[in-house]
């Protein structure tokens, strides 16, 4: 399978993985029809629509207790070359992001992120003082279960 298709597969997979758990969670989801959309999804959250851009966290290949997600859109050009692209405010209004190897789902307001990427820490905060928990994202405050 060619690098293009293995990515729009494991895309496809998160994806159906968190509209499941936001049905779960009591939520209705729409997709768009044609994937023309620079979204993945709109969910209604208590009546208030948004557009989400679901991504696929791999683990920091250094820091074992961390993920890290892109929030960059590869698309493949007629060539075959991807070419990277970044979000903005007026196309998204969160991210949500499942850790497949820790089978968890963290909700992220687009507000809430830097432009490129984003790590988070599955470490407990009791194993960092407290002048370096504020320069760390934490993933249990982004648990989906606990966001929305």
């Amino acid at each position: 399978m060619n690098e293009g298709r293995q990515h729009q597969a494991r895309g496809t997979r998160t994806e159906a993985k968190v509209t499941s758990e936001l049905i779960a969670l009591g939520h209705g989801v729409s997709a768009p029809m044609f994937g023309n959309e620079r979204y993945d999804l709109i969910v209604d959250l208590d009546g208030e629509l948004e557009r989400v851009q679901v991504k696929t966290a791999y683990d920091h290949h250094q820091r074992g207790d961390t993920v890290v997600v892109g929030f960059e859109s590869t698309v493949y050009q007629s060539n075959g070359a991807p070419k990277k692209t970044y979000y903005q405010a007026d196309e998204i209004d969160s991210y949500i992001v499942y850790c497949p190897k820790r089978d968890s789902t963290l909700y992220v307001p687009f507000e809430e992120t830097p432009r490129t990427q984003m790590s988070f820490s599955f470490r407990g905060k009791d194993r960092y003082n407290s002048h370096n928990r504020k320069a760390i994202h934490f993933a249990e405050d982004y648990e989906i279960e606990t966001r929305l």
